[in-house]
């Protein structure tokens, strides 16, 4: 996310609390290849909801993507996030 080449398709929310991906399509074609294993953005939010995630749905932040260990500046924090175990 601290790529200026992608800032203008996936970028910090100005508080630097959360994300948002501005232009999806893109996302899914030209980031999601580079970056994961997903080449869907569903299969994405799908992952970001396994982690965590917490989808904004009001406010001037709707879209966006929360964690609160997923804070600008402080990758630290990331190193304490876990992934929610798949039943079945």
């Amino acid at each position: 996310l601290d790529r200026s080449d992608l800032a203008g398709i996936i970028d910090w929310m100005s508080h630097g609390r959360a994300f948002i991906v501005k232009k999806p399509k893109l996302f899914t074609t030209d980031v999601l290849p580079r970056f994961f294993k997903q080449t869907k953005f569903l299969s994405f939010t799908r992952q970001l909801n396994l982690w965590g995630f917490k989808r904004i749905t009001r406010g001037i932040d709707a879209g966006a993507y929360y964690h609160q260990l997923f804070l600008r500046g402080r990758s630290y924090l990331a190193m304490r996030m876990r992934r929610q175990k798949i039943k079945g």
